[in-house]
């Protein structure tokens, strides 16, 4: 550092040069030597505004926000119009996560330096934050319209068309940035999950390797690219780039839980499950996890004479599915008290190894340890060969299933459940849907015919009023009254949904359609399940083409037409 104990001029002009070097480390990403040149100039004269200013978008960058806001309120302070103090101050109130005294910093900015395209991106990425993406989009139009050359506002503009869930448009957006920018690393990510979220996984992964080749360095273009490259069904490379991603980032729980699904749908269960509790890291999983005082078993620890609690975490379908493992810590000595969503709560009275049940929501009582229920496979160190998969492990009501009988009347045909929609909410739920009109199509006739759905998209009403498929839909309250339906099934046809669980929980022939990329549950390339003794695949082989999977499941129905039983 020179030495500032010289005449005024001189020292001043020292000042300027010493500026000047932290302001080019500070472009060069070298944050650590500019804060220090930044916070030495201060020591000399404390009340240097351009360095207070600089040295607070510094502490922002580099995970001191609070530090930053403080030193960019002494600079308006200072300066109470200084437009760009108040666009860094902006973005050191985002790095806080107080995005809404960001976008008001960005407004003023706005408001006090005309045309300032930065501040109304910025402020369109704040506004994404807070989910208010329509907004989020003008802003970036208003960004564009006062820059027309300016590539990050069409790339993000493409972030907040994504979340209105325009994936068309946020492609268009996304290619207009790119074409201005095709260094953009961040652009060609973006680019890539949009093509993914669309189906185009070859194009998504061309988008992906551009990324790396510009970023090599870049964990969640690994990870993102294993997901395409598992779509493709080029799962040894999905798996590579999982483990790259990790390697890249140790901690990246979002290339851990990806890697976990690429393990899982390989079969190896073990290794699988372990990644998959990395779950509870992940944005995705964060809102919705459970802490408690009473510490995680994940079976370090022997459970006999303890109180562990199993609680519900996801889906219906995942609850029934890992149900089965009550009855293994009850085995080990363990007092179960398990909560479960209302829907399901009547039929877990017949769940085993059980010790108290409870509603999600319900006061809890006490207990020594807990579990959430899709980290017991963890726990029980569960394989491929040692997947509990005895069945049934749930049972039906006798009087629902004495009431249903009556309602369906006298049986002379074998009948024959359908489950065709999931809902419409779940990610993947225009992979594993199937219209009902194209269902009724390839099923013979010789059965009767029953609906599992408790509800019906409009655009499957007409195909089900026109069609001679009984339907109960407003009857089903509980999965109670849906298992006391399906137990009057000889055999249950449903894609991937809660149902298809259900049937396979209850012991009863299901026979489940699935997309070209199944969930990691179902493995690949088998028609059987480890899970359900009582359950029969029926694959995709070319991704959203119901032909060939449709077709060979109504050569099974007319082949077991006349037969004993319709067991697989």
């Amino acid at each position: 550092m020179p030495d500032f104990s010289v005449p005024d001029g001189d020292r001043q002009a020292g000042l300027a040069t010493e500026f000047q070097r932290a302001r080019t480390l500070q472009m060069e990403g070298a944050l650590h030597a500019a804060q220090n040149t930044y916070e030495h100039i201060l020591a000399v004269e404390p009340g240097h505004v351009a360095s207070l200013h600089m040295l607070g978008l510094v502490y922002a960058q580099s995970g001191q926000a609070q530090k930053g806001v403080d030193l960019l309120c002494r600079v308006l302070e200072a300066e109470p119009n200084n437009a760009q103090a108040y666009f860094g101050l902006g973005f050191a109130m985002c790095k806080l996560k107080q995005f809404a005294a960001g976008i008001e910093c960005y407004d003023k900015a706005m408001a006090l330096q005309p045309q300032f395209a930065e501040a109304a991106c910025d402020k369109g990425s704040a506004l994404i934050e807070v989910q208010q993406c329509a907004q989020a989009v003008a802003s970036f139009d208003l960004a564009i319209a006062w820059r027309p050359d300016y590539a990050d506002a069409y790339v993000y503009r493409g972030n907040a068309l994504m979340g209105l869930q325009d994936t068309e448009a946020a492609i268009r957006s996304f290619e207009a940035g790119l074409a201005l920018k095709p260094e953009f690393a961040s652009g060609h990510l973006n680019l890539g999950n949009a093509l993914q979220a669309q189906g185009d996984y070859a194009g998504a992964l061309a988008c992906y390797d551009r990324a790396i080749a510009l970023r090599p360095q870049d964990a969640m273009a690994y990870s993102n690219r294993s997901a395409a490259l598992k779509h493709l069904h080029r799962f040894d490379e999905a798996l590579h780039s999982c483990e790259r991603a990790v390697a890249l980032a140790p901690g990246f729980a979002f290339g851990q839980w990806n890697r976990s699904l690429v393990r899982l749908l390989l079969g190896d269960l073990k290794a699988g499950f372990s990644d998959y509790h990395s779950r509870w890291k992940t944005e995705r999983f964060q809102p919705i996890r459970r802490q408690f005082v009473q510490p995680l078993w994940l079976g370090e620890r022997d459970i006999e004479g303890v109180t562990v609690l199993l609680h519900t975490e996801q889906g219906l379908g995942d609850t029934i599915q890992f149900a089965r493992y009550a009855a293994v810590l009850a085995q080990r000595g363990a007092r179960v008290v398990m909560e479960v969503e209302p829907a399901l709560f009547d039929l877990f009275h017949t769940l085993p190894g059980v010790y108290q049940l409870l509603r999600q929501r319900d006061p809890l009582p006490a207990f020594d340890m807990y579990c959430p229920l899709m980290s017991l496979p963890v726990g029980c160190g569960t394989t491929l060969d040692t997947v509990p998969s005895g069945v049934p492990y749930l049972r039906a009501s006798a009087a629902k299933v004495a009431q249903w009988e009556a309602r369906l009347g006298s049986k002379s045909r074998p009948r024959v459940g359908l489950v065709w929609s999931g809902s419409s909410t779940h990610q993947a739920d225009h992979l594993r849907s199937v219209e009902l009109v194209r269902l009724l199509a390839a099923l013979p006739a010789g059965y009767d015919y029953v609906s599992l759905q408790k509800e019906v998209r409009p655009d499957d009403a007409a195909a089900l009023q026109a069609s001679a498929v009984a339907h109960f839909g407003q009857d089903l309250c509980t999965m109670d009254d849906t298992a006391a339906l399906c137990a009057c099934m000889d055999l249950v046809i449903a894609v991937d949904t809660s149902v298809a669980h259900l049937a396979g929980a209850l012991g009863l022939p299901v026979w489940v359609l699935l997309p070209h990329m199944p969930d990691w549950r179902w493995l690949l390339a088998r028609s059987d399940s480890p899970w359900y003794p009582s359950a029969r695949l029926y694959r995709q082989q070319c991704a959203g083409d119901w032909s060939a999977p449709l077709q060979q499941l109504g050569a099974d129905l007319l082949a077991r037409r006349f037969g004993p039983s319709l067991l697989p």
